[in-house]
């Protein structure tokens, strides 16, 4: 297989108009998805996960779509899109402020009070065929808290979204993207893979709890969203590493300008 050709992870939040590296306009995202249903494999997450676990090929030309922490318009945007598209996708959720909005502490001031899906909605949704993941309780990172308080945070958001679905939970996604070496160990005992922001493709040697992911702000440009499986594109998620390295930033939104 060619390296060009490994499933790509993106990364999605809001699907609402503005300026904010997290929100992707209405209009571009029906672009971009009714791109992704003519030309790629659309696939849920467990099925890189099962394939990477077994040892199996991974499948060409196939793309994961995820959203991290729960935005409302996730419910009133792009769902219906997806639906349309019988396209699957996977939302991860921190349990503690659904229903509310995404202002926990640490929230960079610049980041706008947006509305989170409330439990009925995530309900509804389960129905219609979307899955979901957890993303903490607090939406705390990780690598801050003792270990106890990291345990509840992963343990804890997983119990809840299963209780609310009467569905598994298997898969994880690290708030802010931030995770170490012992953070991991505790996903590890609660899930069967974890996403990071870590900007890459999916290798056959992908870590199962810290899958690299493309942040959807990256492709933005309708001509980098179209060169996901190619050289060039291997190269700018490449450029973009090297980028937060220099700056020393950890793997969250915040490197991602």
């Amino acid at each position: 297989m060619s390296a060009a050709q490994y499933p790509v992870i993106l990364t999605y939040h809001s699907i609402s108009d503005g300026n904010s590296p997290l929100k992707i306009p209405p209009a571009l995202f029906v672009e971009q998805m009714e791109w992704l249903r003519e030309n790629v494999k659309v696939a849920p997450l467990h099925e890189i996960i099962t394939a990477l676990v077994e040892r199996r090929t991974l499948p060409e030309r196939t793309v994961v779509l995820t959203f991290d922490d729960g935005y409302r318009d996730f419910y009133s945007v792009a769902a219906p899109v997806l639906r349309r598209l019988r396209l699957p996708a996977i939302v991860f959720l921190p349990t503690g402020h659904c229903g509310k909005t995404n202002d926990w502490p640490g929230q960079p001031a610049s980041v706008a009070k947006e509305a989170l899906l409330d439990w009925q909605q995530v309900a509804e949704l389960v129905h219609q065929g979307f899955s979901f993941g957890a993303h903490g309780v607090s939406h705390a990172v990780l690598t801050d808290l003792p270990a106890d308080l990291a345990e509840h945070e992963i343990s804890a958001s997983k119990a809840e979204i299963e209780e609310r679905t009467l569905q598994p939970v298997e898969f994880f996604a690290y708030p802010n993207g931030q995770w170490s070496p012992a953070v991991r160990s505790l996903v590890q005992k609660h899930y069967r893979g974890a996403c990071s922001t870590a900007a890459g493709v999916v290798e056959t040697n992908a870590d199962l709890f810290a899958l690299p992911r493309a942040d959807a702000h990256y492709v933005r440009q309708p001509a980098w969203f179209r060169a996901l499986f190619t050289n060039r594109f291997l190269t700018y998620l490449a450029t973009r590493r090297l980028i937060r390295k220099i700056r020393r930033k950890p793997e969250g939104f915040y490197a991602k300008l």
